[in-house]
């Protein structure tokens, strides 16, 4: 068991380098990053464990519990009842971050319900400052004029849609940003002249000045069916192994792509003259060196006003907060939740802000 312990709490240890160290030169401490939360778990088990039979073997598993501290309070929120502790003002901002996967265009959800779903929740919420991963909108297909519809819907006269893709002309994908108020600049994050495709700016005026709105979209892993098949453990051992290969390697690939991609958006972000709100999709852990590096010096909101892990991404076990609203310090987070809706393989998170009074 003293082995056991041992090995929990170098694990343990790993994953919380995985926040700082970057994956590019350290990929392999990123797996272990992803495992932070029952790893932390395992190890209060055998905190537990030696307390009551044999006291001096605790202090393994107290180590390492103690220099995940840091970490744990970037993973677990401690504001249960806080959520709505202060009304919006005339001043006040409503953002929202959704993933919105393409609004099921493909029927992964097997409901024809869900893009009206989608746009009666959008209407629900009336978001003033509205941010869209996985965003698709087509020019001339009646029923999928996203990018017109949601606009006229939520009168959300402002918007800005950067492309990723085009099919047939007429067909994109890509980030877009909605806008209650005037953007006066907008733009890709770009390194060295070139799209990273992981983000996107828009500036806008709003009642309390000019703001900068960072929609961010790191790279996924691209699992397919099969891989997926896998983890669920569908397959039989021989194509397991082979699959788990395949998993491994798009893992660390994207692991290291995404490390490079948080790098050149936080010096972006670094340089802004502006107030700085961070909403999207990061595809990591708050324990990955993602989140560490993006937050900076922001405030998460999720942990500022709710509680519990706050899971965002809906398959396989609830544990993966992925999805955020990074708000700069010069501003108050009112509320925050996050949207229980299955209309996506994400859910929406959803906070009102206002700036402080000096």
């Amino acid at each position: 068991m003293v082995i056991i312990s041992v090995f929990l709490a170098i694990c343990m240890i790993a994953s919380v380098s995985a926040s700082y160290f970057p994956p590019g030169k350290t990929w392999v401490i990123a797996f272990f990053g992803l495992a932070f939360i029952p790893l932390w778990g395992l190890n209060f088990l055998v905190l537990i464990f030696w307390i009551v039979v044999r006291l001096r073997h605790s202090a393994i598993p107290f180590i390492a519990l103690l220099i995940s501290t840091p970490v744990f309070f970037h993973v677990f929120g401690f504001h249960y009842g806080k959520q709505n502790e202060k009304e919006p003002d005339n001043n006040s901002l409503k953002l929202m971050s959704y993933n919105v996967r393409n609004f099921d265009l493909y029927n992964w959800e097997h409901n024809s319900n869900t893009k009206s779903s989608i746009y009666k929740m959008l209407v629900d919420e009336q978001p003033d400052i509205l941010c869209f991963q996985e965003f698709y909108s087509s020019d001339n297909d009646k029923g999928w004029t996203n990018e017109k519809d949601i606009s006229e819907l939520l009168n959300l006269t402002e918007h800005f849609f950067s492309i990723s893709n085009t099919v047939e002309k007429y067909e994109h994908w890509g980030l877009c940003t909605y806008s209650r108020y005037p953007i006066v600049s907008h733009g890709n994050i770009d390194h060295m002249g070139v799209n990273i495709n992981a983000g996107i700016y828009t500036d806008i005026k709003t009642p309390s000045g000019i703001v900068r709105v960072y929609n961010v979209h790191l790279q996924s892993f691209h699992l397919n069916y099969k891989d997926y098949e896998t983890i669920d453990l569908k397959n039989d051992s021989s194509l397991n192994l082979k699959a788990g290969k395949s998993i491994f390697s798009k893992m660390k690939r994207t692991y290291v792509t995404r490390g490079a991609q948080v790098q050149v958006i936080a010096k972006h972000i670094s340089a802004s003259p502006y107030p700085v709100f961070v909403c999207g999709d990061f595809n990591d852990t708050p324990s990955s060196f993602s989140y560490n590096t993006l937050k900076g010096n922001l405030k998460d909101a999720f942990l500022e006003k709710s509680w519990g892990i706050g899971f965002t991404y809906d398959y396989w076990l609830p544990i993966f907060r992925i999805d955020y609203l990074l708000i700069d310090p010069r501003w108050n987070i009112n509320n925050f939740k996050v949207l229980g809706e299955d209309l996506s393989d994400h859910y929406p998170v959803v906070s009102t802000i206002s700036p402080l009074k000096h």
